[in-house]
């Protein structure tokens, strides 16, 4: 029997390298399906996808359809994916593939705590919605209507088969903070970034004296108390303070390139257009220190190219990607060391870490471990075939 397998997606960069994973293992046994008809499509390169409406789940033939396929692969838990499983009968198996900000809101009980206490106090200034989804109060009233499964999402998650987090150990978090956590576990990531790590030898090393801090223009990357930190340090003339921001909460973006120039005056360089990749590991490449103040687990694709191109990278030890680097065996910081490390000189890491770095990660991110994963992933989806509920 021929495998068929649904996905769900957004418009956004991740889904591309889902394509290639599964259609280089099982070629031609997926559907990738965008629930929007009207948006242009911005960020998907390679994928065709088949484009259906957004409310699509109202649709009884549609909902029934969907025990077609083997399993419905949920690229993050939308609004859209619980009303799929709100709906669907038990013959319908799903695949959550978590992106970390569907279901950090589970772990969470008050979006406040993923915030140092500066950042804190800004966000409950000029962000009274943090945490609580759209700032307009007739869109998060329509949203209810139109999503009624939404506050069940608690509930609905445990119908999910096998879930597949950024990182494994946060199946144990979300089961601490839930209570029970019924799916099955199962690693998987995006290799969006394989191709680098297995042909990028010719890329060199971080050469810059530049100081990288977050991903994006979100809070949750608590931007202040790193600007606290390297405002104490004097740094070298020719060293910038590189703040990527092109994508996150406008208002939040503002108050940061006001703090940043405040501070740092010209060494403050606020990226606020979007790059192609080969521009942004360009970026990348002049940052010799990479600083991530997140929480909780973020940033983890900028991480992975610092530590390949040789920077020296700081982590919020809360965050639960620090102790899964530490356990990897990766050279990285915590968010302590970095006035001692700066005051030294904003250099990337000795010839023997950085190598010692980039060989882990090819052997952990590269494309045949990424391949072995979803080999591994679609074995557990015939498995789950094989007990379809009658």
């Amino acid at each position: 029997m021929s495998l068929k397998l649904l996905h769900i997606i957004s418009d956004e960069k991740f889904p591309d390298a889902a394509y290639r994973q599964f259609e280089e293992v099982a070629p031609g046994a997926s559907t990738f399906m965008l629930p929007s008809t009207k948006a242009p499509i911005r960020y998907l390169k390679e994928i065709v996808p088949l484009r259906v409406s957004m409310l699509s789940f109202l649709n009884p033939t549609f909902i029934k359809s969907l025990e077609e396929y083997d399993a419905v692969i949920l690229h993050a838990m939308t609004n859209f994916a619980v009303e799929l499983i709100g709906r669907a009968s038990k013959k319908t198996k799903f695949v959550w593939i978590g992106m970390g900000f569907d279901y950090y809101d589970l772990i969470y009980k008050n979006a406040y705590d993923m915030l140092e206490s500066e950042t804190s106090s800004l966000v409950s200034d000029t962000l009274p919605t943090f945490g609580k989804g759209s700032s307009n109060s007739i869109k998060r009233f329509l949203k209810k209507i139109v999503y009624p499964n939404a506050k069940k999402k608690k509930e609905l998650i445990q119908r999910v088969d096998l879930f597949c987090p950024v990182l494994s150990s946060e199946s144990e978090i979300l089961k601490l903070a839930l209570g029970q956590f019924h799916p099955k576990t199962v690693p998987w990531n995006y290799g969006a970034q394989s191709s680098l790590i297995d042909n990028g030898s010719d890329l060199g090393w971080v050469s810059g004296g530049n100081i990288l801090v977050g991903n994006s223009a979100t809070p949750t990357n608590n931007h202040i108390e790193v600007f606290r930190i390297l405002s104490r340090i004097p740094l070298p003339a020719s060293s910038k303070i590189v703040v990527p921001l092109s994508y996150g909460d406008a208002r939040y973006r503002e108050k940061i390139v006001e703090l940043g120039t405040e501070l740092f005056g010209d060494q403050f360089q606020p990226v606020t257009d979007f790059m192609d990749f080969d521009q942004y590991v360009a970026l990348l490449q002049s940052c010799s220190m990479m600083v991530m103040n997140h929480k909780r687990q973020q940033g983890a694709g900028n991480i992975g190219i610092g530590m390949y191109l040789g920077a020296k990278v700081f982590v919020n030890p809360c965050s639960p990607l620090y102790d899964y680097y530490k356990e990897t065996g990766l050279t990285i910081y915590s968010l302590a060391e970095l006035e001692q490390e700066v005051s030294e000189g904003v250099v990337g890491l000795s010839a023997d870490s950085a190598s010692r770095n980039r060989e882990i990660l090819q052997r952990e991110r590269g494309r045949e471990a990424h391949l072995l994963k979803t080999e591994k992933l679609i074995e557990e989806i015939q498995a789950l075939s094989r007990t379809k509920v009658d």
